[in-house]
């Protein structure tokens, strides 16, 4: 966990609910061998964080460009 001087961001439910909902459908449209991968949970999560920082909020354009990063 980082230190609380390392947060930048914070998120209100809204938006907390619309990624949620990104992570849980990309990372079932994930390849296995991909979800097995170590640290595959948190890079899926901070590829999802980079893109709502970035503006995204539309959930399903959201799992769109997460899976598209992560795949990269």
């Amino acid at each position: 966990m980082p230190p609380i001087s390392d947060i930048r961001h914070v998120y209100d439910p809204g938006i907390l609910r619309i990624m949620t909902s990104a992570f849980d459908k990309a990372w079932r449209h994930l390849p296995g061998r991909r979800q097995s991968s170590p640290g595959a949970r948190r890079r899926l999560s901070l590829v999802i964080m980079r893109h709502v920082d970035r503006g995204e909020v539309d959930a399903g354009h959201l799992v769109d460009v997460a899976l598209i990063d992560f795949l990269k």
